[in-house]
C-alpha cells in the first residue's frame, strides 16, 4: 500500500475524498488554488521553498512560513501528500518539516483539474451533434439485427459486432457532452426573470433552434434506440466481456489495475437503455425542459417590450408625478427613483443645474417636448380618470338584508322570553335559546347557578340534581339532566311567568366543572320519518 492510499484508508475513504473539496471554498481559496497550480503541474515533489519560488514566478508572492502553513492544511484535507526523504540526512534539522517535500494527491488533482476544466472556465454551448445520434441508432439497430434472433452466446461475435460496440458508446460520449452543456446553459436562461435584451435572444435562438430541429430528431431517434436496446438486454454481459476480451489492456483490467472503457461492464449497456428511455431519458427531459422555458422567455418579451414602449414610460412618469406630490413621504420616493442618474423629464435634459437637489415636479427646470413625442406620443387615455363605480344599490341591499336579519333575531328572543321553561318554541327562537344555552353551559358556575349572554339574549342554568330541564324546537330537543334553564334578558331576572314555573324546586350548588346535556330529534312520529325510516340519533356530551 502506498503512501497515499495509506492515507485515504487512515482517513475514512469517501470522506477524505469529499473534504479535499474543503480548499476551494475557504477564504484563502486563491491561495490554495494557487498552490495547487503549482504541485499539480510539477513532475517532481517540492519543497516549501520551491513552491513559493514558483508562486513568485507567477506573481503570486506568499511568505515562506504561510506557505508551509497553507501546505500544512492541504495536507490535512487530503489534498496534497507529503514525503520525508532521509536517505541522504546526516543532521537532524535535515529531518524537519521545512524540509519536507510536497506532491498533490490523487484525489487534490481530480479537484483541481474539475475545478479549472469546469469551475473557473465560462461554460460553452456546443451545437448537439445529431450525426453522432444517427450513428448511434443505426449501430444498433445492426446490433439489434445480427443477435435478436439467436440464443446469447459469444460465439456470434465477430470484428463487426466488436466495432459497433466501439462506435456506440464512443458517439454517445460526444452527443451526452454536448447535451448537458445546452441543457445546463438553457436551465440557467430559463430559470431567470431579470435577462437583458442580448441574453433574452440568446434563449430565444437557443428555444426556436432546437424546438425545431434537435428536439424532433432526439424524440424519434431515442425511440428507435430504446427499441434495439429492448432487443440487445440479454446479450449486455457477453457484450460487456467481449468488449475486454478485444482490448489491448485485457490482462490489466482483468487483474484490476485499470477500469474497462465504456461498454466494457453491463452496468455500462444498462445506463445507456436509462438514457435513451422515451420518458424518463435524456433526450425526453431535454424535450420537457425546453416546453417549460417557453413561459419564461415569452414573460421576458413581454417586459423588454413594455418597458421600451412610449405609454409605459408615460404612465410611469406620471405615477412618478402624482407620488412626488404627496406631502409626507414626496422627497424619499423622489430619491429612490432617481437618485442614481441625472434627472430628465420627458426625455430632454433642462440647462438650469443650480436648483436644488430635489427641485418639485411642477417648479423644477422646463425642457421642450421633442417632436416625435408631441407627433407620435398621443396614445392612450386623457384627462381626468374614470370616476369610481356607484355602488349605492348594492351597499342598501346588504343594509337591508341586515337589518331584515336583526329584525328576525330580535323576534326570536322575544320568542323565548315570553316562553316558560319546558315549552316548545320555534325553529328560529330555539337555535337563539341554544345559542344562549350552549353558552351557559361553558360558564363556571356560582353557586347553583351558570349564567352566560349570547347576542343579546341570557341563560341561567339551575342546578337541582334531579329532575331534567328541556328545549324543545320542532325538529330536536335538548335534554339537561339535573338542570333546568331559564331566559332572561342580559342583567335582569327572568319573567314571572318562569320563575311561577319553578316554585317548589330545590335548588342545590353546582359542584360540577362541566354541564351535561343531550341533543335528540323527537320521539313522536312525524311525516319526514314516515316517507324514510332511519335510526334514532342521539348525541351526548358535556359543553
Amino acid at each position: 500500500m502506498t503512501e497515499e492510499e495509506a492515507e485515504l484508508a487512515g482517513a475514512g475513504g469517501v470522506a477524505d475524498a469529499r473534504r479535499v473539496v474543503g480548499y476551494l471554498v475557504r477564504p484563502e481559496h486563491d491561495e490554495y488554488i494557487a498552490i495547487m497550480d503549482v504541485l499539480e503541474g510539477s513532475v517532481t515533489d517540492l519543497t516549501v521553498a520551491e513552491v513559493a519560488a514558483a508562486l513568485a514566478a507567477a506573481g503570486l508572492r506568499m511568505d515562506t512560513h504561510l506557505v508551509e502553513t497553507r501546505l500544512d492544511a492541504l495536507k490535512d484535507m487530503g489534498a496534497v501528500s507529503v514525503r520525508s526523504d532521509t536517505s541522504h540526512a546526516r543532521r537532524y534539522a535535515e529531518i524537519l518539516a521545512r524540509n519536507w517535500r510536497y506532491t498533490a494527491s490523487p484525489a487534490g488533482r481530480h479537484v483541481q483539474r474539475f475545478y479549472r476544466q469546469v469551475l473557473a472556465g465560462t461554460a460553452t454551448v456546443r451545437e448537439i451533434p445529431i450525426v453522432s445520434l444517427n450513428r448511434i441508432v443505426s449501430h444498433l439497430e445492426q446490433l439489434a439485427t445480427a443477435l435478436g434472433g439467436a440464443e446469447p452466446d459469444a460465439a456470434h461475435f465477430d470484428a463487426a459486432v466488436l466495432d459497433s460496440v466501439s462506435a456506440v458508446f464512443t458517439s454517445h460520449d460526444d452527443l451526452d457532452a454536448a447535451l448537458v452543456g445546452a441543457e445546463d446553459a438553457l436551465i440557467g436562461l430559463a430559470d431567470r426573470f431579470d435577462l437583458d435584451e442580448g441574453r433574452t435572444d440568446d434563449l430565444k435562438g437557443l428555444l426556436v433552434d432546437y424546438a425545431t430541429r434537435v428536439a424532433a430528431e432526439l424524440d424519434s431517434g431515442s425511440a428507435r434506440a430504446a427499441a434495439a436496446l429492448v432487443v440487445l438486454q440479454p446479450w449486455f454481459g457477453l457484450l460487456a466481456q467481449a468488449a475486454v476480451d478485444a482490448s489491448q489492456a485485457r490482462d490489466l483490467i482483468t487483474a484490476g489495475a485499470l477500469s474497462a472503457s465504456r461498454g466494457g461492464r453491463a452496468e455500462d449497456w444498462e445506463g445507456l437503455r436509462a438514457w435513451f428511455d422515451v420518458r424518463t431519458g435524456r433526450a425526453a427531459r431535454f424535450s420537457l425542459r425546453l416546453v417549460r422555458a417557453l413561459p419564461g422567455m415569452h414573460a421576458n418579451l413581454r417586459r423588454l417590450h413594455s418597458s421600451a414602449g412610449t405609454a409605459s414610460t408615460r404612465s410611469r412618469a406620471l405615477a412618478l408625478a402624482r407620488a412626488v406630490l404627496t406631502p409626507e413621504i414626496g422627497v424619499q420616493i423622489f430619491q429612490a427613483a432617481v437618485g442614481d442618474h441625472s434627472w430628465r423629464k420627458l426625455y430632454g435634459r433642462a440647462d438650469e443645474d443650480d436648483t436644488g437637489r430635489n427641485p418639485s415636479w411642477r417648479g423644477g427646470p422646463q425642457v421642450p417636448v421633442p417632436t416625435l413625442l408631441r407627433t407620435a406620443g398621443r396614445s392612450g387615455p386623457r384627462g381626468r380618470g374614470a370616476a369610481p363605480r356607484d355602488d349605492a344599490a348594492a351597499r342598501a341591499q346588504v343594509a337591508e338584508a341586515r337589518a331584515r336579519r336583526q329584525a328576525e333575531h330580535e323576534q326570536a328572543i322575544a320568542a323565548v322570553l315570553a316562553s316558560v321553561p319546558g315549552q316548545q318554541l320555534g325553529e328560529a327562537a330555539a337555535r337563539a335559546a341554544l345559542a344562549a344555552l350552549m353558552a351557559a353551559a361553558r360558564s363556571a358556575p356560582a353557586g347553583p347557578r351558570r349564567t352566560a349572554t349570547s347576542h343579546g339574549l341570557a341563560c341561567t342554568l339551575i342546578h337541582t340534581g334531579t329532575g331534567t330541564g328541556m328545549l324543545s324546537a320542532p325538529t330536536w330537543h335538548v335534554l339537561l339532566p339535573g338542570r333546568i334553564p331559564l331566559f332572561h334578558q342580559p342583567g335582569r331576572r327572568p319573567t314571572a311567568a318562569a320563575l311561577e314555573a319553578l316554585a317548589g324546586v330545590a335548588a342545590a350548588d353546582d359542584l360540577s366543572a362541566q354541564a351535561t346535556l343531550r341533543i335528540t330529534p323527537p320521539t313522536g312520529p312525524s311525516p319526514r320519518r314516515s316517507e324514510t325510516p332511519h335510526a334514532d340519533t342521539r348525541q351526548e356530551g358535556a359543553a
